[in-house]
């Protein structure tokens, strides 16, 4: 079917292979943005997606099962590229590593683009990936170390979306906290390299009003609640749980800590900024450098209890610390991370800006 051409120049194709995570939300928010920008997108995706629907409000939707058989793939990344051709886009976005497998060949009448939010472990499946985007400079770093070209290799970070005026907070009564505790709230997924264990050793050396709300999942939260008995702090630490939409509890919280000891970017730093909430965090690279240690944040080393736990406890003790925090953070949000910086960034990559 042959395409005007005119109407090539405002479309984009996106391929994710991803399931529910904090790169989903983004994905989705970023095709938001870029649909109001007049940006016409199609996008892969695997079945069943929670936040398939979310998408469809503004991007065509391709739902395919993404076989592991090479001859099956073949016929699969054929059709990919056939629905892509008959859409008019010619830049397609993959979205971390999985998808490489799945773009589009590229050439005169396609680029392709890989986004990674997370550190490169070898571009053996990379065939088809003309640049790469990484939202750190750290992963570009890394990536340009490994042997990928600089000249084609580019950083832009992520944004959040601004809270609506009509979000209301969870009931801090509903988590067994009472309305006067200082409550710690940290998002993730519960594996060795996020940390939690430190929030908890932290929790034990704080005084007894504050509580730490701890909202995901993963494959040490068993550990987690046993080391909270452990170290007698069981009724101050509060398991929430996987939550699409942890905004509400972000606005009923005290103060945000990402205590990771890797950590690409830290998403929910920008979570908490946008929250009005002040950041403590360990010195892993998204965290450190999107912090700058003592006017926008605290920062203390990857590993160490007792430094996130004094961190923790200034705040807890200084109120104007943390209202200097909490305004230079938002200024930061505002002058670096916003929707329209990073669309447009985005936008001139691609050269789809008008």
């Amino acid at each position: 079917m042959a395409t005007d051409p005119a109407s090539t120049q405002r479309k984009l194709a996106h391929i994710h292979l991803g399931v529910d995570g904090g790169a989903e939300k983004f994905f989705v928010r970023l095709s938001r943005a870029l649909a109001k920008r007049g940006v016409e997108q199609i996008a892969f995706i695997r079945h069943d997606r929670p936040w398939r629907d979310e998408l469809a409000e503004h991007c065509e939707v391709h739902e395919l099962k993404f076989s592991r058989s090479h001859f099956k793939r073949h016929f699969i990344r054929w059709g990919i590229a056939r629905d892509i051709r008959n859409f008019g886009a010619k830049t397609t976005l993959g979205w971390m590593s999985p998808a490489s497998k799945w773009l589009p060949k590229p050439g005169p009448d396609m680029r392709t683009f890989l986004r990674l939010g997370d550190f490169p472990d070898g571009f053996h499946t990379y065939g088809n990936v003309e640049d790469l985007i990484g939202n750190t400079p750290e992963i570009i770093r890394q990536a340009v170390e490994a042997g990928w070209p600089a000249d084609r290799a580019h950083m832009i970070s992520n944004f959040v979306d601004p809270l609506p005026d009509s979000l209301q907070p969870v009931s801090r009564a509903g988590i067994e906290t009472p309305e006067d505790a200082t409550v710690l709230i940290a998002l993730g997924r519960f594996v060795e390299r996020k940390r939690f264990d430190l929030i908890i050793r932290a929790l034990a050396q704080l005084p007894e009003t504050v509580h730490a709300w701890l909202i995901g999942d993963g494959e040490l939260q068993e550990d987690m609640h046993r080391l909270a008995r452990d170290l007698g702090v069981e009724n101050r630490t509060h398991f929430l749980g996987w939550q699409r939409d942890p905004s509400p509890f972000l606005i009923a919280a005290d103060i945000l800590v990402c205590p990771s000891d890797e950590e690409p970017l830290g998403n929910v730093v920008l979570e908490g900024w946008n929250a009005g909430l002040p950041v403590v965090a360990t010195a892993s690279q998204g965290p450190g450098w999107l912090i700058d240690h003592g006017k926008t944040g605290l920062l203390s080393a990857c590993g160490d209890a007792d430094g996130l736990a004094g961190s923790i406890y200034l705040l807890i003790s200084n109120e104007n610390e943390k209202t200097t925090l909490t305004v230079n953070a938002r200024a930061t949000l505002a002058e670096r991370f916003t929707i329209e910086a990073i669309s447009n960034q985005y936008l001139q990559q691609f050269g789809l800006q008008h």
